[in-house]
């Protein structure tokens, strides 16, 4: 994937290749997280009929399953975020596609790396599959290396970014 800058100095420029890597790498498994969970999900809905579940009750398996995703999740996407974004714990639902999907699936995707002060960097990513998607995440240096610090999305022709509390 093609890293365009904007408005970046060039001082700040080879800032790009080391942190825009590791957060699409996130992004990736993150995804794969869901995909991974959504499946499962699938597999427990396949087998309500021989179990003699109804369609809207619940399989006996799924507090494991989605507790299992709720600490994987915490376990990969914590770390790599400042403390406090993610005050609401883990995403609480996964879905088909995945969240990231359009992103790695658009040949024609893009990442946009902004830097303008030692401070800050944003990337922001974007889609035009079948729908338009950008996200935007925020990151910002610490101790422990540059951490997200925050991420919005933006729908369709959306102009307002609005704020996501999951990564």
């Amino acid at each position: 994937m093609d890293i365009k800058l904007l408005d970046t100095p060039e001082k700040f420029r080879p800032m790009a290749e080391e942190l825009v890597p590791p957060l699409v790498e996130l992004l990736k498994a993150r995804n794969g997280l869901e995909r991974e969970i959504q499946e499962r999900f699938q597999a427990l809905e396949a087998e309500k009929p021989a179990l003699g579940l109804p369609k809207n009750q619940m399989h006996p398996d799924d507090p494991a399953l989605w507790e299992d995703y709720r600490r994987r999740y915490l376990e990969l996407v914590e770390p790599q975020c400042v403390p406090g974004l993610l005050k609401y714990g883990a995403a609480g639902s996964c879905g088909k596609p995945a969240r990231y999907d359009p992103l790695f699936d658009d040949p024609e995707g893009q990442v946009i790396f902004t830097m303008k002060s030692a401070k800050k960097a944003v990337v922001e990513t974007t889609c035009r599959k079948t729908w338009e998607y950008r996200y935007r995440f925020t990151l910002k240096p610490s101790e422990d290396g540059w951490l997200i610090a925050g991420v919005e999305y933006r729908l369709g022709g959306e102009n307002s970014w609005h704020t996501e509390h999951y990564v």
